[in-house]
Formats: structure tokens, sequence, C-alpha cells
């Protein structure tokens, strides 16, 4: 067991989850946890992380000023996937290790995704409060089956959404910015997908090529039925764009479990009928928590 390094866990999820304070316990004598779960930044994240040698961070955002602020930090270890929120130069200057591990949560997200794509195409989101009100409605919906999905991003998550949604014999566009190297797979550009897609699931990571890629240009190819689900980062979608697009084409459908800015308490897209928002709940399944958590924990020691 390290007796001397004290370990800060930043993630609210991971510090009320007794089998992984159990199992960084087990390794790991001086612990913090997020118990009062607060959403860390700035000031309170450098306090809460002050005397900390290593960290487990969730999303809460490590760039050069918090970094300034926390001299004796020496690993700092990922739950979950996307380094967007870590200035990764600046660890590397500061000599500071990343414990990470891709696809830990790929199981989850993918499922959240299939499930988003479900609830665009049937409208089932607004049914129970439709029933409250005492409306017995029957709206159409559409089937999966046979449809043309766009996958933006064929990573861990977006392949296996692509191998999930293959028993509903769609047609798969895939973009990515790498070549893919399968020859089953239909790898094409951004227009292709917008012009043909009746939906389209994003997965890819906010970078500043990636950053507001889905906008008023895209949405000018779509199809007026398209529905769009994003269960990666916010900011890839124009979130002003995107309001715009589903007022202006009822038939339209998007499905957020990212955003711009979060919590997304304030967003006028939730006003909108055509639109319907889970709060960034992609990773968070009592199996995602766990296998994301363990990997968290190992990557205090094995890091790079």
């Amino acid at each position: 067991m390290n007796v001397s390094d004290l370990v800060a866990v930043t993630s609210r999820s991971f510090s009320k989850n007794e089998k992984l304070i159990e199992e960084l316990q087990s390794k790991y004598k001086k612990i913090k946890l997020n118990n009062e779960g607060l959403s860390l930044s700035g000031e309170s994240l450098v306090s809460f992380c002050n005397d900390a040698d290593k960290v487990i961070v969730g999303l809460e955002r490590f760039d050069s000023e918090i970094l300034d602020n926390l001299p004796n930090l020496k690993v700092l270890s990922k739950y979950g996937v996307g380094l967007n929120n870590i200035d990764l130069q600046e660890l590397k200057k500061r000599r500071i290790k990343l414990g990470f591990t891709p696809g830990v949560n790929r199981r989850p997200v993918a499922e959240l995704a299939l499930s988003h794509i479900l609830t665009s195409l049937r409208r089932t989101h607004s049914s129970l409060q439709k029933i409250k009100n005492g409306t017995w409605s029957q709206e159409r919906g559409n089937e999966l089956y046979k449809k043309t999905v766009g996958i933006l991003g064929f990573g861990n998550i977006g392949s296996l959404l692509n191998d999930l949604i293959k028993p509903f014999d769609c047609n798969i566009l895939v973009y990515e910015i790498n070549e893919i190297g399968q020859t089953d797979i239909n790898q094409t550009d951004l227009s292709e997908i917008a012009k043909k897609a009746d939906i389209i699931s994003i997965h890819l990571p906010l970078t500043r090529e990636t950053n507001s890629l889905i906008n008023d240009k895209f949405f000018g190819l779509c199809k007026k039925d398209v529905k769009i689900i994003n269960t990666s980062r916010g900011g890839i979608i124009n979130e002003e764009h995107l309001e715009k697009f589903l007022s202006d084409n009822e038939n339209a459908f998007a499905t957020l479990d990212v955003f711009e800015e979060e919590p997304a308490f304030n967003s006028p897209l939730l006003n909108l009928p055509n639109f319907f928002a889970t709060s960034h709940l992609g990773s968070m399944t009592e199996e995602g928590v766990i296998s994301m958590g363990l990997a968290a924990i190992r990557g205090l020691d094995q890091n790079s």
C-alpha cells in the first residue's frame, strides 16, 4: 500500500461509489473525496487539490492556470474518456504523468446513443406528459430498419454503435479523419453524410477542428427530417444554428447528452417540441462507473 502520496478524487460519481472507494483505499492510505458533490473549478478546484500528489479527474478543467497552483501534482488520472478538459502540453511541460485508458466507457455511451436514436425516431419522450395531460396521442414515428445512418467518428464508441445497429439492416456512412482500413465500412465525407443520412450520430473528440463542426452550412445540406444525436462533447454542434434548424423544420429532431455549457438549464433548445436531452449520462451506468473508476485507479500507477 502507498502510504505517502495523497490522492484527491474530484469526480462526484467516483466519490460516492463504495466499491471504488474500497478499491482505492486498498492501494492508498491518504485519500480525499469530493463527498459534498461540488462542481469544482478555478479556485475551488485548486483548493481541493492543493496538497495532492495524484488526482483522479472527471470533467474538471486542468489548464495552465490551475496547474501553476498545484506544485505537488505528479499524476493526473482520467476517470472516463475525452481529454479536452486537460491541457496535455502543460502536463508534459511540468512532467506530470497522465493515466488514461481509451474506450473504457464505450459500451454505455454507444447504448445511450442507440437509445437516443430510437427516441428521435419514435418521439416517445413526450408521451408520458401527454397521458398525464389527458391526451391519448398515437402520433406516428419511424422505424430504424433500413435507414441511412451517418456515424461521425469511428473510434471505440462509433465502431461499437455500428455493431449495435447492424441487426437493423441500416446503410451506414462513416466520417473519420483517418483512414479506417475496413473494407466493409463506407467511409465518406461530411457533406455526403449531411445530404444522405436519415440519422446522424456524433462520436468525435472536441478539438479546434471539430468545434462548431455541425453548423448552419452543414444543416443546409441535411434532410428536413434528419435526426441528430450527440453523446460525445458539447461544442461540436453549434447550438444556436441547431435551434434555428429545428425551429424551421418541425419534422427534424435532435437529442443531446452534452452541451456547450453545462448544466444546460437555460438552453433555449429545451423549449422546442422536436428536441430531447439527457444530462451528460453517457457513462452513467453502474457497470460503466466501475469500469471507468478501476481504470482511473490503475492509471495512478500505470501511466505515461
